[in-house]
């Protein structure tokens, strides 16, 4: 009688963990899940920079067709975001507003981060104009924000962006 009870027992423990590694499985199951369609739902290349006292979510755009297309085609923008052009080398970098549809402010930064031109309330290029900017200085970031950020923040040359690590 007591061999049968003990196996009884040992049954009923190795059911008992046999319970716990099934509900640790679907716990890093669903957890694997929630993480995935968090980042079906982020943009591509979106990093989070601080500058002027607020920190936004930027996307990059790296690649020469990134930079090309920028955020042409898009009805609008979050207050809290912008478009974070990083060129290989610091130089002359010219923008236009074609095929955009809100108004836009552009801050240039040389390499070491520190604005060194700006460009305020540029409007969407008509049909028979489409002016292109250019800074007075060297630069190797370029940051698109929504039009009024840089006189609602006080940006002013010299000021610097960091990078907000994860």
């Amino acid at each position: 009688m007591g061999e049968s009870i003990s196996r009884a027992l040992t049954i009923r423990k190795a059911g008992s963990d046999l319970r716990k590694a099934a509900i640790a499985v679907f716990a890093v199951l669903v957890i694997l899940g929630v993480s995935l369609v968090y980042l079906a739902f982020q943009p591509p290349n979106t990093v989070q920079i601080r500058f002027a006292g607020v920190v936004l979510s930027v996307e990059l755009a790296t690649t020469p067709a990134e930079q090309e297309k920028g955020l042409s085609g898009r009805d609008s923008m979050p207050a809290d975001h912008g478009m974070l052009f990083i060129f290989g080398t610091e130089g002359i970098w010219s923008f236009w507003m074609h095929g955009m549809k809100f108004p836009l402010d552009i801050i240039w930064f040389n390499s070491n981060r520190e604005v060194v031109f700006v460009e305020q309330g540029l409007e969407p290029c008509s049909p028979n104009e489409c002016p292109s900017f250019s800074p007075s200085a060297s630069a190797m970031y370029v940051l698109e924000v929504n039009a009024g950020f840089v006189s609602m923040h006080g940006v002013s040359a010299g000021d610097m962006f960091t990078f907000v690590l994860p």
